[in-house]
């Protein structure tokens, strides 16, 4: 008996939709993820999936065990979901919107939980057409936080999980999974952002990550006399400048590179000079080489900059998530199953984006087959389009079902490949 994925989906819809917004209205910053954690372990308890909990803090582990006689497949394929919100106070004016101040789901990580939840049922309930072992990890902070590392030297949650459960997730030199796979829902105007769409994209796919804090050291005086004084604030002015100039100058244009400064800090009052001014901002890539040489010379730049107007400068950078790749392996089996399930027309190639991801570090620098692909989840026949990160994302949850079956059957189908 084949497994009919999308009306399995379609049978659990509307539990799926209340798992997913009782975890939207309790969102949870990462390593902070408990009551979601809580839930996600009464979830798998009901399905009688035995699990391993509280990794990392709040990290779940659980596995299916396929039961078929028919094939005797050791293979062993990961699911990943994250579980983290990000500090947003949401603006929408759904029934269920957040109710915890400044923290929201604006990333679409409970669409995430509650579509691996629903692929992990379908997959306890037709174990016995697979040998082998699908496992589903649900993993903290994927959108950074320094509680697990002070020192911000780790930020994300699948690294810590990794480090300290090895015997699950294995090393690049013993790799406990054959595949990995994970989704992302995605919001906004764009065609394959519409509910009902898929995204996939072959190769490099998500943009490395670091964080640089950029300390600009002057020396403070009267506004009136800026010729007794270092002025910091003026000295950022022309290090922001600089950086834009010196990527376009230093990088081929051909390759996609972004050095945004989110967050500039100095001064007290109108008539005072400070004598320091911070700045923080984000270096994204898709290119490694690239990536080493900027944070080997913007330093330089920086510094040289300060010092030329009798200042000076520290940089503190935070190495943050490698650049993301997806395997063609994995995307072929999710585009069979997608055209399989919803045709052609619900099948978008896209382009990379520097938006940084590290569910890659499950794969080991792509040791393993791994992929993520896009969720369309925007409707603009009703206004859904607030994009992620937005202060008004939102989503249609009619790509709740469309999540658990794509996922749910394209880890049958590696496995019985």
């Amino acid at each position: 008996m084949d497994v009919d994925f999308k009306e399995e989906a379609h049978k659990i819809r509307n539990d799926l939709i209340k798992i997913r917004r009782k975890i939207h209205q309790n969102p949870e910053l990462g390593f902070c993820e408990f009551e979601t954690a809580k839930l996600i372990k009464n979830e798998l308890d009901r399905m009688g999936i035995e699990y391993t909990s509280e990794i990392a803090k709040t990290g779940v582990f659980a596995t299916v065990h396929g039961t078929s006689k028919l094939d005797k497949s050791d293979k062993h394929f990961l699911i990943r979901a994250d579980m983290d919100a990000l500090p947003l106070q949401e603006d929408t004016t759904f029934e269920y919107k957040s109710q915890n101040e400044e923290i929201f789901h604006a990333c679409g990580h409970d669409t995430h939980v509650t579509s691996v939840l629903g692929a992990a049922e379908i997959i306890q309930k037709y174990r016995a057409h697979f040998s082998g072992k699908i496992s589903f990890v649900f993993q903290p902070a994927e959108e950074g936080s320094k509680i697990y590392d002070p020192t911000g030297e780790i930020s994300g949650g699948a690294l810590p999980m990794i480090i300290e459960a090895p015997e699950i997730f294995g090393s690049p030199k013993n790799p406990n999974f054959d595949g990995i796979l994970a989704l992302h829902i995605v919001s906004g105007p764009d065609n394959y952002s519409q509910v009902g769409n898929i995204g996939v994209s072959d190769g490099k796919f998500t943009g490395s990550a670091d964080e640089f804090l950029i300390t600009i050291k002057g020396e403070g005086g009267h506004a009136s006399a800026p010729h007794n004084a270092v002025d910091p604030i003026f000295i950022a002015s022309q290090v922001y400048n600089a950086i834009q100039g010196f990527i376009t100058r230093k990088v081929d244009p051909i390759e996609p590179v972004v050095f945004t400064i989110g967050k500039i800090d100095g001064g007290f009052r109108q008539n005072i000079i400070s004598e320091t001014c911070f700045m923080t901002g984000t270096l994204r890539t898709l290119n490694s080489k690239i990536r080493d040489m900027l944070k080997l010379e913007l330093p330089e730049l920086i510094r040289s900059i300060a010092q030329s107007f009798g200042g000076d400068a520290t940089i503190k950078i935070y190495t943050g998530y490698p650049v993301g790749s997806n395997d063609k392996i994995i995307n072929d089996h999710i585009r069979k199953v997608t055209k399989s399930m919803y045709g052609e027309k619900a099948l978008f190639e896209v382009d990379p984006v520097l938006g940084a991801e590290d569910f890659y570090e499950f794969g080991f620098k792509n040791t393993i087959p791994i992929s993520m692909f896009w969720l369309g989840g925007a409707n603009l026949s009703k206004g859904w389009v607030g994009a992620n990160h937005s202060n008004y994302f939102s989503i249609d949850e009619d790509a709740i079902p469309i999540g658990t079956a794509i996922l749910a059957a394209t880890a049958f189908s590696f496995m019985n490949s």
